[in-house]
């Protein structure tokens, strides 16, 4: 059985929108966490709420 785990990708959002975090799933779809106003803050929730979120969503 494979697993089926998304990659999560820090980016800056839209101009005056702070950053986001990309899910990015093995099916092809994308989901998009918002409200990061840095890239390092972004880096800390997938790294600290990225596994727990997993289980939260598909």
């Amino acid at each position: 059985m494979s697993e089926y785990r998304p990659a999560f990708v820090a980016r800056k959002g839209n101009p005056g929108f702070g950053w986001v975090v990309d899910v990015l799933w093995p099916d092809g779809e994308t989901e998009v966490v918002k409200g990061f106003a840095t890239e390092q803050q972004a880096a800390e929730w997938i790294g600290k709420h990225s596994e727990g979120w997993q289980g939260k969503t598909k």
